[in-house]
């Protein structure tokens, strides 16, 4: 066993799916990375490495936060995660800002209204001879 308690065939498998996935090798390099997930799913370097294995991002995403739950001071896998919910942390900034806006223009519409319905109902009497 290796210090960190990984035994070096293991290793060599994670060196063997590395490849593969250097030479875009995808599908070998699930299969090999699943296996070695499967034997110990607290293996980091397997996860995060699946996570560049897989076809999609919400895969990549799911593979990144087990990284991040075996060892939450990964940066590699924080860094990757933030880049990839970037632009949806972004969006939800602006719709927040809108909803903001909106509820300030509702806010300021109602004030309106009782404004005027006061000045109508306190200058009513007076137009009255």
């Amino acid at each position: 066993m290796t210090p960190q308690g990984v035994d070096p065939s293991r290793i060599d498998r994670l060196m063997d799916a590395i490849e593969f996935v250097k030479e875009d090798k995808r599908e070998e390099a699930r299969s090999v990375l699943r296996e070695l997930i499967r034997e110990n799913n607290d293996f980091e370097d397997a996860w995060l490495w699946m996570s560049v294995a897989v076809d999609s991002l919400d895969q990549s995403s799911i593979c990144l936060d087990n990284v991040l739950r075996v060892n939450p001071g990964n940066l590699y896998a924080s860094g990757a995660l933030y880049r990839m919910r970037e632009d949806e942390m972004r969006m939800e900034k602006r719709r927040s800002q809108l909803r903001f806006y909106r509820d300030i223009s509702i806010m300021m519409m109602w004030l309106l209204v009782i404004v005027l319905l006061f000045s109508v109902l306190f200058s009513y009497p007076m137009m009255m001879p």
